[in-house]
């Protein structure tokens, strides 16, 4: 029994620990064009992996679009608002499921 409940928080704890790092994903959403740019390229230096530019500039165009546009950017935030508010729910349900698990006491 005790394994099986170990498994649950551990499991529960991987769960809880991606939808953190996606939560963040969401949020960077929120910011401006100008501090965006330079979180990527510190992330991409962190894990670095092959790049892929279909587009080299895509995020730049979103930005003058969005400038142009300013009705398609309250869209962005609103379906970025939907997104984060539904993963916050989801941690929160994860949250709770840890910490109901309860550690059995040590068998002797």
């Amino acid at each position: 029994m005790a394994l099986k409940t170990s498994l649950k928080r551990a499991t529960l704890l991987v769960v809880l620990f991606g939808l953190a790092i996606l939560e963040a994903g969401l949020l960077e959403g929120f910011l401006p064009y100008e501090w965006r740019h330079p979180i990527s390229q510190l992330s991409a230096r962190i894990f670095p992996s092959p790049r892929y530019d279909p587009h080299p500039d895509m995020s730049w165009e979103f930005e003058l679009d969005f400038r142009q546009h300013p009705w398609h950017r309250a869209m962005e935030y609103a379906v970025l608002g939907v997104l984060s508010l539904g993963n916050a729910y989801l941690i929160a349900k994860v949250w709770r499921a840890f910490s109901r698990l309860k550690t059995p006491p040590p068998t002797r």
